[in-house]
């Protein structure tokens, strides 16, 4: 067993035993000793659950780099992503069942779907992904090279679709003026895109079990130029965002934004979300010492922080400005609050999902013998069928 594995697996037990916690509370009590209120229906829950499912469609991009594109550097990087893009997308799931008022009523969800539902249509789009994951796993143990470029051919266009979707759920909501905007869902799939690779390069920082070969430094500069490209991409579009959506100075959005830079929680939006989510990952990927490894898995760890950091200032902010301004003097209650922070019950369940996810990972490329010794794996089913031929 790798030692970083030995390191994380007993926090990780740990994180989830603490999640055990947080589900009996939600089980047993419902939504009582959750923040949420009336005016502030979704929270850190929704906020993870986008923040999941996009790493795990970002990180199925690195296998659609090798089985689909053909890029050889991204031979060994592609077989840990398949597996984190499952964990990841598994979390997130979990998650949003968990927000859902009735959890038992999820399946109206497939059998009571209007063909107009966004929602709808992302939860069989979600299926279908995981469905094509889990046998992209049995075609990796295979080492069917054909099933595989196709399943990555398909499992690219769901990403596209429930990666666009994920931003068209928030950006069609007209009375919500901080989410509607026809560019969110560009600004979901790229962000995605840079947070999903970064995850899968720390990963691979972390727990490679290859040498530091040709190979190794081939997949180690491609990932670091693609992490820098997509970093450029990602600045600019945020950039063009917030300075065109300012410059229109809409009260409701201005407000919100003022909000974000300067209220409670700037901590935020300047240290999480640009500091640690841009700023410093580009100065480390744009040093010299950007090609090393462990500055490399370093730079990728901190985008996939900060990329949790954006999705939670996307999400409760746009509920803390109220539609009438005077609704919240209106009627007084704990439950009738624009305010919002996460309670006990709800960190308890997060660590607990989050970990989960990240157990389930490390126990796959532990367990799996066509992840832990891929290499010998290939060679020896090669060399069966060249003696069976």
């Amino acid at each position: 067993m790798l030692r970083a594995s030995k390191l994380l697996i007993p926090l990780l037990l740990a994180a989830v035993a603490v999640g055990g916690v947080g589900l009996w509370q939600r089980f047993v009590f419902g939504k009582t000793y959750l923040a949420f209120g009336s005016y502030i229906p979704w929270g850190l829950w929704v906020g993870l659950y986008v923040y999941l499912v996009g790493i795990s469609g970002g990180a199925f991009l690195v296998a659609v780099l090798y089985y689909a594109l053909d890029v050889g550097s991204m031979r060994r990087p592609s077989r840990y992503a398949i597996p984190f893009a499952l964990a990841s997308l598994g979390g997130g799931l979990a998650l949003v069942q968990l927000d859902l008022g009735q959890m038992g009523r999820f399946w109206t969800l497939f059998t009571r779907t209007s063909a107009a539902s966004l929602l709808g249509w992302m939860v069989w789009v979600y299926t279908l992904y995981a469905l094509v994951l889990a046998a992209m796993l049995v075609a990796m143990a295979l080492e069917h090279r054909r099933a595989l470029r196709w399943l990555a051919f398909t499992g690219f266009v769901l990403v596209v679709t429930f990666g666009g979707g994920e931003g068209a759920l928030f950006g069609v909501l007209g009375a919500r003026p901080y989410w509607s905007s026809g560019s969110l869902p560009i600004r979901f799939l790229f962000s995605s895109f840079l947070s999903g690779m970064a995850a899968v390069t720390f990963a691979v920082a972390a727990f490679r079990r290859w040498p530091a070969d040709a190979e190794h430094e081939a997949a180690s500069w491609f990932l670091r130029r693609a992490l820098l490209g997509l970093l450029a991409l990602n600045i600019l579009i945020e950039a063009v965002e917030v300075s065109v959506t300012l410059y229109t100075g809409l009260p409701p959005v201005v407000e919100i934004y003022h909000l974000l830079m300067f209220g409670p929680y700037w901590w935020m939006f300047w240290v999480l979300q640009l500091a640690v989510g841009l700023a410093i990952p580009l100065a480390l990927l744009a040093s010299p010492a950007g090609a090393r490894p462990a500055w490399l898995g370093l730079a990728g760890l901190l985008i996939a922080v900060g990329y949790a950091g954006t999705k939670q200032n996307l999400v409760a902010p746009g509920f803390l400005v109220p539609e009438f301004r005077r609704l919240p003097e209106a009627f007084v209650d704990p439950r009738l609050s624009v305010t919002y922070f996460p309670s006990a019950t709800e960190w308890y369940v997060a660590a607990g999902v989050i970990g989960a996810a990240a157990l389930a990972f490390l126990v796959a490329i532990e367990a799996l013998p066509f992840l832990k010794n891929h290499e010998e794996w290939g060679s020896e089913r090669r060399e069966r069928r060249r003696v069976a031929a």
